[in-house]
């Protein structure tokens, strides 16, 4: 299993920052420091795109994260032209925000966080990891991998495919085919 973080990928979120100058400089005190405040505006850079994207964003329990404000800043020397403007996901920038907030401005992760989280945070799917994991020890084991992995995750065979071949493309899973059979089992060679 690698654990090497993968490269970025066009539109995949690079980081993530407060977009307004703190208010109360040094007036912070606590664990974390300034957090962000629900409706705070957040600065969020795609991986090659050459503007930032200021959003503020509102939650619902029906729909999930949703725009409020959308402001696009052209890099030094760049201009902010058609092509810009279609080349982000809208949905994208309103989950990486609204998760940016929800963590303390990013201070807080899960013990279930990928890298996906954080570049793809609204594809991310912790059952790829762990179905990467499961199938390891199913390898190593000498069990069936898609068997094993359906069994654990309570999922269909299609779905483990699916899982694992998402955790190929992220480098959590080798690319070795699987095995189409589980290894024979030894025969029992002392006879009565």
């Amino acid at each position: 299993m690698s654990t090497t973080r993968p490269q970025l990928k066009r539109g995949d979120v690079e980081s993530v920052d407060y977009a307004d100058p703190d208010p109360k400089p040094g007036s912070h005190s606590g664990p974390f420091g300034r957090t962000p405040r629900p409706d705070e505006r957040v600065a969020i850079r795609l991986a090659g795109h050459p503007v930032t994207y200021v959003v503020r964003v509102t939650t619902s329990r029906g729909s999930g994260p949703a725009l409020t404000e959308l402001t696009l800043t052209a890099d030094d020397g760049a201009v902010v032209g058609y092509d810009e403007v279609r080349a982000f996901s809208v949905r994208r920038l309103a989950v990486t925000a609204a998760q940016w907030i929800e963590r303390c401005g990013g201070q807080i992760g899960y013990v279930d966080d990928t890298a996906e989280v954080q570049t793809q945070p609204e594809n991310h799917d912790p059952r790829v990891y762990r179905a990467a994991q499961i199938a390891e020890r199913a390898l190593a084991l000498g069990q069936p991998v898609r068997p094993t992995v359906a069994a654990e995750l309570h999922v269909s065979t299609k779905t483990v495919d699916r899982l694992l071949k998402r955790a190929r493309s992220e480098g959590w899973f080798d690319d070795e085919p699987l095995p189409k059979r589980p290894p024979p089992r030894p025969s029992d060679t002392t006879t009565t």
